[in-house]
C-alpha cells in the first residue's frame, strides 16, 4: 500500500483559488476523472483518504463519488448519519493509517483533498508519492500546496509528461 496524491497546482503554487475552488476546475479542457492523468492515477488506487473539508460536500452530493471503494476520513468530529457504511474515520493521521493497513484492500490509497491532509500524512512519513499537475495559470492568491511554515522535504522525480493544454505532470517519490 502506498499513499499517493494527484493534485492540480498553479504555476505560482496554489491548489485552490481564494474562494477555495480547486485550480483544476479553472482549466477549460478539464474533465473530472478523464483528463490530466487522472485515469492512469485512479487505475492503481483501491481506497481514498481525505480530510473533513473534502468529505462534507461529497456526503451531501446527489451521488456518492466513491462507490465500492474504501473511504477514510481524517476528522475529529463524528461522521454524519448519512455517511456510507464503508467510511472509516479517525482523528489523527497515524490512527487512520493503522486502520488503512488493516482495511483488507489491495492497491494504493488516493489522498484526495487539500494541503492540511497532505501535510498530516507527510508529517508521519506516510505520503509515498506526490503527483502534481502544474497548470499554466497564475492565481496570485489562494490556498498554497504547502503550508507556509511546514517542514521541508526532498522529492525524487519519478516521471513527467505534458498535456496538450500546456499542463505538466510531475510525479515525485518522497525521499526518506
Amino acid at each position: 500500500m502506498q499513499i499517493r496524491t494527484h493534485i492540480g497546482v498553479s504555476v505560482d503554487g496554489f491548489v485552490a483559488g481564494a474562494d477555495g475552488r480547486p485550480v483544476l476546475l479553472s482549466m477549460p479542457d478539464f474533465v473530472p476523472g478523464q483528463s490530466h492523468g487522472h485515469p492512469e492515477f485512479f487505475a492503481g488506487c483501491r481506497a481514498v483518504v481525505m480530510g473533513r473539508t473534502t468529505f462534507d460536500p461529497a456526503v451531501t452530493a446527489p451521488t456518492w463519488p466513491w462507490p465500492g471503494v474504501n473511504v477514510y476520513v481524517l476528522t475529529s468530529r463524528p461522521l454524519p448519519s448519512s455517511a456510507p457504511p464503508q467510511v472509516v474515520a479517525a482523528a489523527t493521521a497515524s490512527e487512520l493509517l493503522e486502520r488503512m493497513r488493516h482495511g483488507g484492500f489491495d492497491g494504493d490509497v488516493h489522498l484526495v483533498g487539500g494541503p492540511r491532509t497532505i501535510q498530516a500524512f507527510r508529517e508521519i512519513g506516510a505520503l509515498g508519492r506526490l503527483e502534481v499537475v502544474v497548470l499554466p495559470l497564475l492565481l496570485g492568491a489562494g490556498v498554497p500546496l504547502s503550508p507556509p511554515h511546514g517542514d521541508s522535504a526532498r522529492l525524487d522525480l519519478d516521471a513527467q509528461r505534458t498535456f496538450p493544454d500546456g499542463s505538466v505532470e510531475l510525479a515525485y517519490r518522497i525521499a526518506p
